[in-house]
């Protein structure tokens, strides 16, 4: 077994742990499928070749031929996905080559080492092809550095077709190095950068990766080495240490390549690791500030005195959410001429922000020279446009967003007038972990805000109540006190009476509700039947006084299971909501119709799964609301009658959420309406509700 054959094995394992790396990759990766076709081809051949130059069979020397045109459409299919339409020319002659060669490989003269070399002159001849177009695509690049980045990858194919053409010439006994394996199995790892990180590689990247590539593969070798040396002739001992070099391997190479990857940063990339020292230290800082004002202040200041940044700003979420603007003015510069990005004219920008997580000025120009070939201005083109105008207006190269699940709550723009070349692949990772701790901040901020509006709120509702209760007594008096003076004969002066006493009562009427909106909830839940109390609901309403008449119909299913909750409030609640429907009614009369029965529901976070509720439904024949008054009906004092206090569906909305349920309300103007809830049953209330399990204590049951 020669050199090229163990090159062989060695590029097909590579390869083929760089398709199932490219494969698996969680993160969003550009031409995935295709990249790992072709990376796979590659694999394919180079282990043929190997099992070829062992076996030595006519099968393995028919499939090595077949896996060269494998190779030869995976190029076509992988190149014409990153430069579209650079492949067309040679889509035909590769499909028809690809049969042709097929023909000829699945015949006896396969062996014939002309036919045989048909295959690889196949794939050299489409892998050059590629690569002459993205010579092409490096002669019209219009900057410095896209031109500079373009350049390693086209002398990187060159050298990749010429030692692959010289690995040919090796089978036709011709003598030439054997270097075509690796070197593009070496070249296909930097392609997999490109397409992991969709940017391109600058050198330093390039020499930083190679470098910590080779030491750690160097330390892996003399781990394997030194392990291996001492077996001498004894195979078992053989088996045992490569067992335990493996498990050696597996627990020291992270930790191995944190420290290769931190002293080749120290070694070729000072400014980098100067970057990520600081960024360590402000993210230490940050972990001890609550004020967004103060964050920013800090972030900015620690950027700009970086040597990596020359303009950063930092753009937060305004507390009306519509749009996103600087906290302060100092997080501006002169080069940024808007301060604030609109929610609604910004849309655009601010959805692919948050869906990307980051935005690179340099890629989105990229896309929007491979849109100039289309005819005419597509929408794609128009789109990249506009969100590249927006990044020159906030004077930034990289944008990055600030995020919290899946709220934006703000972004970081940077960029660098001193450096030639754009951030480095690491240096946006250090930026987006910088972002992660400006989340943080931002939404400690946002939950002191909210604790502290919850402490005011609270401190208002005790003193609104406590005035509640001090405005009660003095009304009594003042009743009293008209009432005492009704007597008189003077007609004027008892009709100012009588509003003095009914205003007093009304009055009274709105503070008592109010109490009873604002009092803590005393209610006992047990287990009950709502039958009884349905049928006590509609006695009472059909008892009252109405100037036109109303039908009461109750429907009840039979056998309904007894249900958890208090029954006084449960009828509360109900002839609330029944004295509504009849009042809706009074113009013209009608129907209303209580119901009862078991219902179906979805368990909430368990999809598939069923409960059991029983439902209470009123319904009315009366004229319905329209989507205004619906959105409005449970805010405290909302009413659309005369004389309501607007108190009496919010208090049983807030009774019906003690019980674990809410009011639901369905209408539309000219349908009537229909307000229902529903209640937990008492046999699965044991694991739902700690005051029945109190209750169920207390009685024994």
């Amino acid at each position: 077994m020669g050199v090229q054959s163990q090159s062989a094995l060695i590029a097909a394992l590579l390869l083929l742990g760089l398709a199932i790396n490219v494969y698996f990759e969680r993160r969003r990766v550009e031409h995935r499928t295709a990249f790992t076709l072709l990376l796979g081809a590659f694999a394919l051949f180079n282990l043929t070749w190997f099992i070829h130059s062992v076996a030595d069979s006519i099968l393995w020397l028919r499939l090595l031929a077949l896996s060269s045109i494998g190779v030869a459409q995976a190029c076509l299919l992988f190149f014409d996905r990153a430069f579209p339409g650079s492949m067309e020319i040679a889509r035909t002659p590769t499909h028809a080559g690809s049969i042709l060669a097929g023909g000829l490989f699945l015949t006896d003269w396969v062996t014939e080492p002309l036919v045989l070399a048909t295959g690889g002159c196949l794939a050299l001849g489409v892998y050059g092809f590629a690569v002459w177009r993205l010579y092409e695509r490096y002669q019209r690049a219009e900057t410095q550095t896209e031109a500079t980045r373009l350049g390693y990858l086209v002398w990187g194919g060159v050298l990749a077709v010429v030692f692959s053409g010289a690995d040919v010439l090796i089978s036709l006994d011709f003598p030439a190095p054997a270097l075509g394996h690796l070197w593009n199995a070496v070249y296909m790892y930097f392609w997999m950068q490109v397409i992991q990180r969709s940017r391109l590689l600058d050198l330093k990247e390039i020499m930083g990766r190679g470098l910590a590539l080779t030491i750690l593969s160097f330390f892996i070798a003399i781990l394997y080495f030194s392990l291996l040396v001492w077996v001498e002739q004894d195979p078992k001992l053989f088996v045992f240490n490569i067992f335990a070099a493996s498990v050696v391997l597996f627990f020291v190479f992270d930790p191995l390549r944190r420290i290769v990857d931190l002293w080749v940063g120290r070694l070729l990339f000072r400014e980098t690791h100067e970057l990520e020292e600081s960024l360590k230290r402000l993210t230490r800082q940050l972990s001890h500030i609550i004020a967004p004002d103060e964050m920013v202040d800090l972030v900015l200041e620690t950027l700009k005195g970086s040597r990596r940044v020359t303009q950063a700003s930092v753009f937060l979420l305004e507390g009306g959410g519509h749009g996103y603007q600087p906290p302060n003015a100092t997080a501006l510069d002169g080069s940024v001429s808007i301060d604030r990005v609109d929610s609604i004219r910004g849309r655009a920008f601010l959805d692919v922000l948050h869906r990307e997580r980051f935005l690179s000025l340099e890629h989105l120009n990229r896309e929007l020279r491979d849109q100039d070939g289309t005819q005419g201005a597509s929408p794609q083109q128009s789109h990249m446009e506009h969100l590249i105008d927006i990044m020159h207006s906030l004077s930034s190269s990289h944008s990055f967003a600030v995020t919290a699940g899946e709220r934006l709550l703000g972004f970081l723009n940077v960029r660098d007038d001193r450096s030639p070349e754009a951030f480095s692949t690491y240096e946006i990772g250090l930026f987006a972990g910088l972002t992660n701790a400006m989340a943080t901040v931002v939404e400690n901020s946002e939950l002191v805000h909210r604790v502290r509006e919850r402490d005011r709120l609270s401190a208002l509702g005790e003193m609104a109540t406590g005035m509640a209760h001090e405005i009660r007594n003095p009304l009594g008096a003042i009743k009293s006190a008209a009432q005492l003076l009704n007597s008189t004969e003077d007609e004027e002066s008892e009709t100012f009476l009588k509003v003095i006493v009914d205003e007093t009562n009304r009055l009274d009427l709105v503070l008592r509700q109010f109490l009873d909106f604002a009092r803590p909830f005393r209610g006992a839940l047990a287990p009950m039947h709502v039958k009884p109390v349905l049928e006590r609901v509609a006695t009472l309403v059909r008892a009252e006084q109405r100037p036109v008449e109303i039908a009461v119909e109750v429907h009840i299913q039979p056998d309904l299971p007894e249900v958890v909750g208090d029954e006084g409030q449960v009828l509360q609640v109900c002839l609330n909501v029944a004295r509504n429907a009849c009042q809706a009614m009074e113009a013209e009369g009608g129907v209303l119709v209580i119901a009862a029965m078991l219902v179906n529901e979805d368990m909430p976070g368990r999809p598939g799964r069923m409960r059991q509720r029983v439902e209470i439904r009123m319904s009315d024949s009366g004229p319905g609301m329209d989507e205004e008054v619906q959105k409005n009906l449970f805010i405290p004092f909302f009413t659309t009658k005369q004389t309501g206090t607007g108190l009496g569906l919010p208090i049983s909305q807030r009774l019906l959420q003690h019980h674990g349920t809410d009011l639901r309300v369905d209408s539309g103007l000219g349908k009537g309406t229909v307000m229902s809830f529903r209640l937990i049953l008492a046999r699965d209330a044991a694991h739902l509700t700690g005051e029945y399990q109190r209750i169920s204590v207390e009685r024994g049951t």
